[in-house]
C-alpha cells in the first residue's frame, strides 16, 4: 500500500510539473508576442523557413525528376528552333522584297519584264541562265538581261514558248567593249567565266582596285568592279581583272529588256 501511494504521488507531481512547464511556455510566448513582437516574428520565421522552402520547391517544380527536367529542356529547345526558323523565313522574305523593289525601279522607266531564274551556275552549263518566261512574254533573241541595280549580265540566246536561255557576258571567250576607271579608258573585256572578266590597257592609264567598269552601248551605271591590276615593268600593257557587282550564283530574279 505504501508503494502504491508513493507511485500516485510521483505521478501527480509529474503532471503538475508538465502543467507548470506548458503554462510557463504559453505565458512566455504571449509576453514575447506583445512585449517584443519583432523578436517573436524572427524566431517563428527561423523555425518555419525550412518548411516554406520545401513547399516552394514542390510548387515550382524544383524537385522534379531528372527525366522530367530533361523533357522540359528539350521542349524549350524545340520551341527556340521553331522561332529561329520563323525568323530566318521572315528575313528571307524581306531580302527578296528589297530585291524585287530594286528591280522594279528599273521596270518603271523601260519596257522590261520580271522573270524568275529557274537554273543558274553551277547547275546550268557554260555560264547560262534559264528563265521562266519566253515568247509568251514577248522575249526574242538578243534581249538584254539585267540584275538588280541596273547591272547588265547577259543576253537572251534561245527562246521557247514559256522559257528562255540567257548567255552571261562573263562566259569564256565572250568579248565586249568597255570603259574602265575614272577616265573611262576604252578596252576590250574578255569573259573568264563565273562573272569574272579581264581586259588590257596601256600602262600609262591609271587604274586602281575598286574602279568601275561600264558598257557604253548599254548606258549602264555599273557593269563591273576592278579587283586587281597586274602590271609588268617590262611590258607596255597592264592586265585588269574585274567582276560583276552581283553574285550570279545567288540570282533569283532578273529583268529582260524587250527591244
Amino acid at each position: 500500500m505504501t508503494y502504491l501511494q508513493s507511485n500516485n504521488v510521483n505521478r501527480n507531481r509529474g503532471k503538475k510539473l508538465v502543467l507548470i512547464i506548458i503554462t510557463s511556455a504559453v505565458v512566455i510566448i504571449i509576453a514575447a508576442r506583445f512585449l517584443a513582437p519583432s523578436v517573436f516574428a524572427g524566431f517563428f520565421t527561423a523555425i518555419a523557413r525550412p518548411f516554406w522552402r520545401v513547399e516552394f520547391s514542390l510548387s515550382s517544380g524544383q524537385l522534379q525528376s531528372a527525366e522530367s527536367l530533361l523533357g522540359a529542356n528539350q521542349d524549350l529547345q524545340r520551341k527556340l528552333d521553331e522561332a529561329d526558323v520563323r525568323l530566318q523565313s521572315v528575313s528571307a522574305i524581306v531580302a527578296e522584297n528589297e530585291q524585287l523593289k530594286s528591280l522594279m525601279g528599273r521596270a518603271s522607266t523601260t519596257d522590261v519584264v520580271l522573270a524568275a531564274v529557274l537554273k543558274k551556275p553551277p547547275f546550268a552549263p557554260y555560264d547560262e541562265l534559264v528563265l521562266d518566261a519566253g515568247t509568251d512574254m514577248g522575249f526574242v533573241v538578243g534581249n538584254i538581261v539585267y540584275a538588280a541595280g541596273r547591272v547588265p549580265i547577259g543576253k537572251v540566246t534561245d527562246v521557247l514558248s514559256d522559257s528562255s536561255k540567257v548567255l552571261l557576258f562573263s562566259s569564256p571567250k565572250q568579248t565586249f567593249n568597255v570603259l574602265v576607271g575614272r577616265s573611262d579608258a576604252p578596252a576590250i573585256a574578255i569573259g573568264r567565266g563565273g562573272g569574272q572578266y579581264s581586259a588590257e590597257l596601256p600602262r600609262t592609264v591609271v587604274i586602281e582596285k575598286g574602279n568601275s567598269v561600264s558598257i557604253p552601248s548599254l548606258k549602264s551605271n555599273l557593269y563591273g568592279i576592278v579587283n586587281a591590276v597586274i602590271a609588268n615593268p617590262s611590258e607596255s600593257f597592264q592586265t585588269i581583272l574585274f567582276s560583276a557587282p552581283v553574285n550570279i550564283y545567288q540570282l533569283k530574279w532578273v529583268l529582260v529588256e524587250r527591244k
